[in-house]
């Protein structure tokens, strides 16, 4: 695995039986950024779900679940950070990656888990086509673009190492080194 940049940040905990994972990513997110409140708002139905914004820091956010744990990731102002947790044997996933993709070396929970936190990086999620998502590993990481957008869709990604037996992989707006 590679060390992340300076200011950014991925946290998990384990969600204990009955316990609501948005609670502990909350905390999680709390502990991070104590002063800062944290609110979903659906931009569709105006539900308490979707993406994290941070009030009260000049920070960004980004959550996710995977079966039993929390995951979230900070990053620095005027950022835009993803992060994706994947179970490492989760199947099915060949399906839904491009070509270039599963010529990659790692393991489709990998590729997958990059991918995710791209688009919620960007901040569209799976609004976009995963499709579109091109990842090429570099020595410091990787980079990937959204195929069809302009140089400001660029993002840099690492793969973190995470609890056993999940995958993780944070993305930032690029360029960072």
């Amino acid at each position: 695995m590679i060390t992340l940049p300076l200011g950014i940040r991925v946290l998990w905990r384990e969600v204990p039986a009955g316990a609501s994972r948005r609670a502990v990513s909350r905390d999680l997110l709390r502990e991070a950024l104590p002063s800062a409140r944290f609110v979903s708002r659906c931009p569709v139905c105006g539900g308490a779900h979707g993406r994290v914004r941070v009030e009260g820091a000049d920070a960004a956010v980004s959550v996710s679940y995977a079966p039993g744990w929390a995951v979230a990731a900070v990053g620095g102002p005027g950022e835009r950070i993803g992060v994706d947790a994947v179970p490492f044997g989760t199947g099915g996933l060949e399906r839904v990656l491009t070509p270039e993709s599963r010529r990659m070396p790692d393991s489709a929970a990998r590729r997958w888990a990059r991918i995710e936190a791209v688009l919620k990086a960007d901040g569209r999620g799976l609004a976009v086509d995963p499709a579109r998502v091109e990842v090429a590993l570099d020595a410091a990481g990787w980079r990937a673009r959204i195929r069809g957008e302009d140089a400001a869709g660029d993002w840099r990604g690492w793969d973190v190492e995470g609890p056993a037996g999940l995958v993780v992989a944070v993305a930032t707006s690029a360029p960072r080194l």
